[in-house]
């Protein structure tokens, strides 16, 4: 048998272990399995280039989970959470750069999320790999159409380059600089407070980069949600992170920090409104800030709304990158969506340097499970 056949077998015997252990009767929590397949066809130009791609969409990626909790007495609950994503031809790596038909990026199997907690009227502690008390705190959105639009705009065709230029990619220029994806760290929430909860964590980084791999991060945040009867639904963010660049290169930047948040508004009406702001600053000198206002409009199974975005000096002081797009999903059910989006982006630099705009179209659809 060739290793090519063995190893769908290997993945099919180990999510069939996993599986009976979860089903047999022995000591151990209830678990449930999760997760969605989300496909897309996207087309790109780059005023140079154009190609037709089929992309996992990263705005939400294929993936699935494992969750499960128990009581195990004074009021405290154990769980778990292992969630990982599978992805063929993932959408913020395709690029127009290289031979006709070498736009594939393959297929990648990676952790999303691999932790414990404990809850109890304390609030929770969780340990593991998984997300910083701030991650998300820029992309909150209640438009209903973050599945094809929102801050984290590099997730669609996030290596394409202006001019071809790999230095000058879609997500360096236009980055929403959240705070600090998933990691190994120790996180805290606290009890509601009333529509409010308080969120800190503390770990070390996880990078396929050396000089990013291992740092010492900490984050800060407050996270709100609250249905306002007649004046609708409110939620927002906001926090503060700090990045010791020096942990693992001496000399490398010092102390990088995170500050921003983001709010959203939804009417009765079906009328929305979402703004989201970030700043990076580190020790070496590196000042940079992202801007983003979407507004839209929910009416039964249909959303539509329209965004722009705004990245300054991400790259290099004098960098102006914009965004504009527009989206619209359709819901049929909780369980599925049908979407489709559009975005221009342009990019001018100090000295009057411009390139061309990059075009983005993209169809497709989430099926959860």
């Amino acid at each position: 048998m060739t290793k090519s056949a063995l190893k769908p077998l290997l993945l099919s015997a180990a999510v069939a272990s996993a599986l009976a252990v979860l089903a047999a009767p022995a000591y151990a929590l209830e678990a449930k399995i999760s997760g969605q397949v989300n496909r897309a066809i996207m087309h790109a130009d780059d005023g140079s280039n154009s190609e037709i791609f089929h992309v996992d969409n990263d705005h939400s990626s294929t993936r699935f989970r494992f969750v499960g909790s128990e009581d195990i007495g004074s009021g405290l609950k154990a769980g778990i959470v292992w969630e990982v994503e599978y992805q063929s031809n993932d959408s913020d790596q395709v690029t127009l750069v290289g031979a006709p038909g070498k736009s594939d990026t393959g297929t990648t199997f990676g952790e999303r999320k691999m932790e414990v907690f404990f809850a109890g009227a304390f609030g929770q502690v969780t340990l593991g790999q998984g997300d910083g008390a701030m991650n998300g705190g820029i992309e909150v959105d209640l438009s209903g159409t973050q599945v094809i639009g929102y801050a984290g705009i590099g997730d669609l065709g996030g290596a394409i380059g202006f001019g071809g230029n790999s230095a000058l990619t879609l997500r360096k220029v236009i980055n929403q600089q959240d705070f600090e994806s998933r990691y190994d760290r120790l996180r805290y929430d606290s009890p509601k407070l009333g529509p409010l909860t308080i969120s800190i964590s503390t770990g070390s980084s996880n990078s396929s980069t050396a000089a990013q791999n291992g740092l010492d991060i900490q984050e800060y945040g407050i996270w709100y949600s609250s249905n306002l009867g007649a004046a609708g639904t409110l939620a927002f963010a906001v926090g503060f992170s700090t990045k010791d660049l020096d942990t693992v290169t001496p000399g490398s930047g010092g102390d990088q920090e995170t500050t921003g948040g983001s709010i959203s508004w939804l009417h009765p009406s079906g009328w929305n409104v979402t703004f989201a702001i970030s700043n990076v600053q580190n020790d070496a000198g590196k000042d940079s800030d992202f801007n983003y206002l979407k507004v839209g409009y929910k009416t039964g199974k249909h959303a539509f709304s329209a965004d722009f975005g705004m990245g300054d000096d991400q790259v290099a002081v004098g960098d102006e990158a914009k965004h504009f797009g527009v989206q619209y999903v359709f819901a049929p059910n909780q369980a599925v969506d049908l979407y489709a989006g559009y975005k221009t982006l342009s990019l001018d630099r100090a000295g009057g340097v411009t390139f061309d705009d990059i075009n983005i179209l993209t169809v497709g659809s989430r099926i959860k499970f």
